[in-house]
């Protein structure tokens, strides 16, 4: 009897332990939510973006590496692919949480909203200028850099 006793108290300390050691889980995004989250990255250019933005890592780690000149920089050039290419084999993972994020954030109706502006005439105009805008964003933020690198060369105090 004193045994069975014990054995019950175990099992119901035991019991009470184990919520603080399961892992927390999180409710399952709406799947309706996560189709118009789906579609919301589908007309924003999200996955076309990510395949731009590998191509574009890779060319400049390229032209830093000094590929066309350099055997190790050949040979860094060809590891970092290879890294990029693991990166975007990921690809279909990322945007099935980015879908996520986004169903936990907005409605179905806030993304179809969201959407149906991407698809008119000016926000298919933003998505297309997108690209050239960050490009030109990426110069401005150079320039500046380069403004900041010589005033600590020379010396001079931030403004």
């Amino acid at each position: 009897m004193m045994l069975r006793s014990a054995l019950v108290a175990a099992l119901a300390l035991v019991s009470l332990a184990l919520p603080a050691f399961a892992e927390e889980t999180k409710p399952v995004a709406d799947p309706a939510r996560v189709a118009a989250a789906r579609d919301l990255l589908e007309v924003t250019g999200v996955t076309k973006q990510m395949d731009g933005m590998i191509d574009a890592m890779v060319q400049g780690f390229n032209k830093g590496a000094k590929a066309e000149t350099s055997e190790a920089g050949k040979k860094l050039s060809g590891e970092f692919e290879t890294m990029m290419k693991k990166f975007l084999s990921y690809k279909e993972e990322m945007l099935t949480d980015f879908a996520v994020l986004y169903a936990e954030t907005f409605t179905a109706e806030e993304m179809k909203t969201v959407a149906d502006f991407y698809r008119s005439g000016t926000g298919a105009k933003f998505i297309e200028m997108t690209p050239a805008l960050m490009q030109k964003g990426a110069q401005i933020g150079m320039k500046y850099s380069e403004r900041m690198i010589n005033e600590m060369k020379s010396g001079a105090q931030p403004k």
